[in-house]
């Protein structure tokens, strides 16, 4: 029998849990081996030693003592949590929040500055003269010669999702995981 074999076996000994031919086997590998031999001692001192042990009464009130100090412990969590930062804020900007803001802000301001007589005629874009420019008029003259109501509808649907995503940037990641969890809440499902 191995080493690794006969210390895995040991505590079954102690405990003698082990069949007659394992302990047999084992014993006759202790007879040889001193380093089991010494390992079999220290795990019977130990198993001796715990048997020994007397029992510590708990006091009549732990339960409730324990308790007491959980409910004062979550009671500080709470309040620390508080007086560090308030329960709403509403212009509580992450890093894409603030680029998707300014990106839409100076969209905005270059759109009312590109109908400027006076600015238009410094951009190019205004000019029709290239490709871009070309593809957006053409856009543009195309969307003139659908019917009108169907221009209003597209409008108001591009105008009323623009208006529900920068309302969800500006009201902060708590907000919106609400939204959200109330949209999908509604949604059928098929």
């Amino acid at each position: 029998m191995r080493c690794s074999r006969a210390m895995h076996l040991l505590q079954f000994y102690i405990d003698r849990q082990l069949p007659l031919q394992q302990m047999r086997d084992l014993e006759s590998h202790l007879s040889d081996c001193t380093t089991c031999r010494h390992e079999l001692i220290l795990l019977e001192a130990i198993d001796h030693a715990l048997t020994n042990l007397e029992s510590v009464k708990e006091p009549p009130d732990l339960t409730a003592n324990i308790m007491r100090r959980v409910a004062l412990t979550t009671k500080r969590a709470v309040e620390q949590a508080r007086k560090k930062e308030p329960a709403f804020v509403l212009l509580r900007l992450s890093l894409p929040e603030l680029v998707a803001v300014v990106v839409l802000a100076t969209m905005t301001t270059f759109g009312i500055f590109i109908q400027q007589p006076a600015f238009s005629s410094l951009v190019s874009l205004a000019t029709g003269h290239d490709g871009i420019s070309l593809a957006l008029l053409d856009g543009w003259k195309l969307l003139l010669n659908v019917n009108s109501n169907t221009l209003m509808l597209f409008f108001w649907l591009i105008g009323t999702v623009i208006g529900v995503w920068i309302t969800l940037m500006l009201a902060g990641s708590e907000m919106r995981n609400m939204w959200l969890k109330a949209m999908m809440d509604r949604l059928p499902v098929w």
